[in-house]
């Protein structure tokens, strides 16, 4: 008895919350792709409504942002794939309106599993805000990918 449940594939309809272009509450990034280091990469500047803490952005946003930046990774340069494990790290606050890079890189890969990392670093000064690490499933189905 196969009691494995199927993996649903997801599909990009541009409503994603970190990328999607007809997400009005969301964060509609650009992304750059970076093809010889298997890198995506944006920049951006949080506003106050993102913030935990007072004068601080929301951890749980910081790592949606890793999430989204190694998932453009992972897709751009290998394809359709969904994140099964991350690991976040803080290192530095971040204040609502401070410019930031985030930057997944995709580093290794065995079979249907791919490794990415990622980090936000402040662009005024360098600091690592955060970094990441996560595993993915790349799918067998090919849906369509948005900004590939």
């Amino acid at each position: 008895m196969n009691t494995e449940k199927p993996v649903i594939t997801p599909i990009a309809d541009h409503y994603c919350f970190v990328c999607g272009r007809d997400n009005p509450r969301g964060l509609q990034i650009k992304v750059k792709y970076l093809p010889e280091d298997t890198a995506a990469e944006t920049e951006l500047a949080l506003p106050r409504e993102f913030q935990g803490w007072a004068d601080v952005i929301h951890g749980g946003i910081l790592a949606t942002l890793l999430d989204e930046l190694m998932a453009h990774a992972v897709w751009h340069f290998a394809g359709p794939g969904v994140t099964i494990g991350m690991e976040v790290r803080f290192h530095q606050p971040l204040k609502p309106g401070e410019p930031v890079r985030v930057r997944g890189v995709m580093v290794s890969s065995n079979g249907s599993r791919r490794l990415a990392e990622a980090e936000i670093v402040r662009l005024a000064d360098g600091k690592k805000i955060a970094s990441g690490k996560s595993r993915f499933l790349l799918l067998d189905e090919k849906p369509h990918r948005e900004g590939a």
